[in-house]
Order: structure tokens, then sequence, then C-alpha cells
């Protein structure tokens, strides 16, 4: 049930509640045999007249029983003084008339009746009400009539009550009614409080422990809020943020774990050509090399040490402007043949030299161009060839195949080698940064395990696309998409941020 429409029904309870519960107790009371003979009911209200009525029953009583053995008393002025001073106490009064002459009148001043207006003998009985018009105000009359056994005289008992004041009790009795309000209104408050906080309160309170833990970093709880109101919305949301906190701090641990792993990495290869630096470098200094041939081979490799060195270096810089997004471009619209030709012819002398064969097939029109930074896509093509290197086979000779093909808007280009492979497991990962397929970290695979990360970064700036495919055991076959030029298109110049 939705919030809204719990508070709205609760809101119809706090109404209809009290007036229920109300009108039960006043069922109760007044049927519950509370009034006795000479005794008013003080919660009988089924209307006016009757509660003033019975508010002067013991006197009526007292005048039927004189009506009947005693009939003498209604002339006696001292025992009508009594009576009416009985009647005041009710704001009551007694009015004696026998014949057409009034012989007794109590009223106070002001409430005096219309002798006129008062009825004739024997037109009312005992149990009969009127209203008569007073000096200021209107009247409840009741009548008792009486005479002497010879029926000598004959005469008529008037109590009257003004309809304009309050009878003596009302106060008690409002009182008590609104104590029983009270109490009834006390007892709806108790089952609606009782209700709302089942319903309201307990899940808040859920959703603030779920807070706190998250505040303090306890992200290993579950917010079990169960319903359909906006409350369990909400606690699914606090749910749901929960998790994505969770799974952001997992992430974060594992990317900080990573980059741990990838300066350990870069110390390891670092250290390892610095060694040798050091090491030949120390050799020339001692002598060791007294031949100028023999020189000549350490000073070449120190230089190739310090290459390695440099290039690792140079996949760091990088790597700190993949992290923060500021690689920068220079577009320009590049022939296809021209520059793949080039990068293939001095790769293939490379290969020579390893005693590696690399082969280069172009399918693309002469004049064919694309947009494109040639310094960053000619690291593309280096990054993708040396890592075909790097996890060559021990048990045959390394082949690289490096062919471009058109591709309708698109040059494709296709970088195949037959090397280790990649495992099934791993080839979604190849182009997240950091990751290495060689878990165990061989020492004879150089690499940081960010170059197919800069790979994607870049040919995904580019506008392009890269993927890959490989059988483990047989080799790989990495791919990119790179934007044909066209006659409408000029190629734009970025130098800061892409």
């Amino acid at each position: 049930m939705k919030l809204k429409t719990r508070l709205f029904l609760s809101f119809l309870l706090i109404i209809v509640l009290p007036i229920l519960m109300a009108i039960m107790v006043f069922v109760f009371i007044s049927s519950g045999g509370m009034q006795r003979i000479g005794q008013t009911n003080p919660f009988y209200f089924s209307n006016t007249i009757d509660m003033l009525s019975s508010n002067t029953d013991e006197e009526m009583n007292r005048l039927k029983q004189w009506s009947k053995a005693f009939p003498d008393r209604f002339l006696n002025q001292d025992v009508l003084t009594d009576i009416n001073t009985s009647l005041s106490r009710k704001n009551s009064f007694l009015v004696i008339k026998q014949g057409t002459k009034i012989v007794f009148d109590g009223a106070p001043d002001g409430m005096h009746p219309r002798y006129s207006q008062l009825p004739i003998y024997g037109k009312l009985s005992a149990t009969d009400v009127m209203v008569v018009k007073l000096e200021n105000q209107s009247g409840m009359l009741r009548e008792v009539d009486f005479g002497n056994y010879r029926q000598q005289y004959h005469g008529q008992a008037f109590v009257i009550t003004p309809t304009g004041t309050v009878i003596p009790g009302a106060g008690r009795i409002l009182i008590q009614y609104i104590l029983w309000m009270a109490l009834i209104l006390l007892i709806t408050a108790f089952i609606i409080v009782t209700l709302l906080y089942n319903s309201i309160i307990r899940k808040v309170r859920r959703m603030q422990e779920a807070t706190e833990n998250i505040r303090a970093g306890n992200l290993d709880f579950r917010v079990d809020v169960k319903g359909g109101d906006e409350l369990s919305e909400l606690a699914g949301s606090i749910e749901r943020m929960k998790d994505h906190l969770r799974a952001d701090a997992m992430q974060k641990l594992e990317t900080e774990d990573a980059q741990r792993k990838f300066l350990s990495n870069i110390t390891h290869d670092l250290k390892t050509p610095l060694t040798s630096v050091i090491g030949y470098s120390e050799g020339i200094i001692d002598g060791i090399a007294p031949t100028p041939e023999k020189q000549m081979k350490y000073v070449q490799t120190i230089h190739n040490k310090a290459i390695e060195m440099n290039d690792l270096l140079n996949e760091l810089s990088i790597y700190n402007k993949i992290d923060t997004d500021s690689i920068p471009y220079n577009f320009t619209n590049i022939n296809v043949k021209g520059f793949f030709g080039e990068f293939a012819e001095e790769t293939k002398i490379e290969f020579e030299s390893q005693n590696a064969e690399f082969n280069y097939v172009c399918d693309v029109a002469d004049d064919t161009e694309m947009v494109a930074d040639p310094s960053h896509i000619k690291r593309v093509l280096h990054n993708l060839v040396s890592n075909a290197v790097k996890y060559r086979r021990d048990d045959t000779e390394l082949k690289v195949m490096l062919k471009v093909s058109d591709a309708g808007e698109f040059i494709q280009a296709e970088v195949a080698d037959n090397g280790r492979g990649i495992s099934q497991e791993d080839l979604p990962h190849v182009f997240e940064r950091l990751f290495r397929t060689d878990k165990a970290r061989n020492t004879n695979i150089k690499g940081s395990g960010i170059g197919l990360s800069i790979v994607k970064k870049i040919i995904n700036d580019h506008g392009g696309q890269v993927w890959a495919t490989s059988n483990e055991g047989t080799g790989s076959i990495f791919y990119f998409l790179l934007k044909k030029s066209s006659d409408k298109e000029e190629p734009s110049e970025q130098d800061s941020d892409n």
C-alpha cells in the first residue's frame, strides 16, 4: 500500500473511529439500566425535552402522591415553598392554580408565566409536556391535577422549567463526556501511532541504520524492507546505491592492486636493463673489454638496454596520459599505402635481424587516405608487433602478417602472428589496463601490461574500433578500423586533451 493511501486511511481512522466509539459508549450507557426510580441518569440525552423533564421527576412523583393521598398540601404555603425550593435548585419552579385563581407562584423575577396561557384543568396528563411563554423566554410545563375527595375544589400544580437555562449537573455531565472523549481519542491515537510505527517508523529506522553503516564504510549488509510503498522503494534505492558503492570500492581496490603490480613490473623491467648497463659500463671502465671490437660490443649492448629503458619510460608516460585522458593528437590525411608500407619496410628489416618473418599485404587503392595521427598509429602498430614478438613460441620461427584492406568507410588493419595465442578466458580482458596473460610474471617476457590498453585508447580516440581473435597455441589476430578521409571532410588538429 502506498504511503499516501496509508496516511489518507489513517486520517479517516482518526475521524471515524472516535465517532464510532463514542456512539457505542453512549448506546451502552443509555441502555445499561443505570436509571433508577427517583434518580436521573446523567447520560440520558435522547432529546432536550426528555432531559429537562427527567430533571424534575423526583418532585413530580411527590406531587402525584399528594394528589392522590394529601390534596390539601397543595394549599399549604409552607409545603409549597419547600418543594419550590427543591425545584429552584434544578432551575425550575412551581405554580399552583385553584380553579381560576393563582394561589402560589414560585417563579423568580422575569420568569413568571403568562397565566392566561396555562392549560385548563384536565387537559394534560402527568406524562404530557407543554411549552409555554414566560416573561423573557419559553418554558417547559408539566402538570399534576388535584382536588379533594368530594370535589369541592379542583386545582392544577404546574412544574415549569425555563428552556433557556442550564440544568443542574450539566457541567458534571459535560466533564464526564469530555473525559470519555479524551479516553476515546487517547485509544485512537495509540492505535494510529502503533500502525504508523509498524508501517513507517521501523522502515525509517532500518534505512537510518543503513545510512550509518554506509557512512562507517560497512557495505556488507542488506537493507531488508518489504512492501510496495514509497519507503520500500527508497529502501530499494539505498540497497542499489550500497551495491554500487560496494562495486566501486571493489573496483578501486582492484585498480590499486593492479597499479601496485604495474609499478612493481616497471621497476623490475627497468632494473634488468639498468643492471646490464651498469655491468657493461663497469666492464669497459675496468678494462675487461681490451679490444676495440669487444668494447664496441659492450657499447652496443649498453645502447640497446638504454633504448629498452626508454621504451618503458615512454609507455609509462603514455599510461599517465591515458589515466588523465590527456593524449594530444594531430590529425591529418595520410596515404594508406605509403604509411603502412613504410612501417612494414622498417619492421621487416628488424625481423630479419631476429630470424623472424614479417609479411605485408595492402589491398586498397593507391590514392586512398585515412584521417589519423601518424605518430600514434605508428605506436599502435609497434605495440601490436612488439606484443607478437614478446609472446612468440620457442619451438617455431615467428611469423607476423600485416594486412590492410578496404572496409567501406573504414580502413581495416590486421596484425596476425603464430605465437602462443591467448586463452578464451583471458581474451575479453587483453585490452584492459595493467592486464597480463602471464599471471606468474614470466621473467622472459618484458612489458608493463599497458601496451594493448594504449592501442585501444588511441583507436577509440580516432573514432575506430579494435578487437582480437585467438587460439591458444596457434596464434592471434588483432584488428583495428580507421576512418577514411573524404573530399568533404577536412582533418582537424587537436593539441589539447581529447
